[in-house]
């Protein structure tokens, strides 16, 4: 899956709609994710446009990422799913690893917001908040992608699929979050660890 980062490329001179469904069409499925400033992105306009161009681009697009803290995430998980879109509902917080109860109260919200994946991303800062992290999948209600941030949760990119998270995120040419591997680089260490085949 390819992940478009609207709110890094901007609307490429109007044409991002058309350049997410030619890779769509060559069977690469597109996940559409605008983030807001307030969780790591570097989306600063209304939330009334953010939400029209999430819309629009149900046309385009296989999923969409959006945080569970949003107030428009319900309206846009609704509307996904009469368009056959999944919605994954993030939770980031790159100043630390909340609390279990925290955790698992964030995932709680974003299903009952209607994420079909939600996506838990904390700055690893010790064994135990890594503990944590890996704690996760098994009690999940549902399909969660769980990443530790920074150098320390960077194992957790590859180690966390092997525990059940369902989606993990490698960079083309520039990070977009500390601690991310180059997609090369993930691919090679997820065949190591029986996660992929090729």
């Amino acid at each position: 899956m390819l992940e478009v980062r609207l709110d890094l490329t901007g609307k490429c001179g109007g044409a991002w709609m058309d350049l997410c469904a030619t890779v769509q069409k060559l069977g690469m499925p597109v996940l559409l994710t605008i983030r807001d400033e307030n969780e790591g992105g570097e989306w600063r306009g209304r939330e009334a446009e953010r939400l029209a161009l999430y819309l629009t681009g149900l046309k385009s697009v296989s999923a969409v990422d959006v945080e569970i803290g949003a107030p428009a995430l319900e309206i846009l998980a609704q509307t996904a799913h009469r368009h056959g879109v999944k919605v994954v509902g993030s939770f980031h917080d790159f100043s630390g690893t909340p609390d279990s109860a925290h955790l698992n109260a964030a995932e709680a919200h974003g299903r009952r917001m209607g994420a079909d994946v939600v996506k838990i991303a904390t700055l690893v800062k010790t064994p135990a908040d890594l503990a944590r992290l890996f704690a996760l999948p098994a009690h999940a209600k549902g399909p969660i992608c769980v990443l530790g941030l920074g150098a320390r949760g960077a194992v957790s990119r590859v180690a966390l699929p092997c525990a059940g998270s369902c989606l993990v995120f490698g960079l083309l040419e520039k990070a977009t979050a500390p601690g991310q591997l180059s997609c090369r680089e993930l691919a090679k260490e997820l065949v190591c660890w029986g996660v992929r085949t090729d």
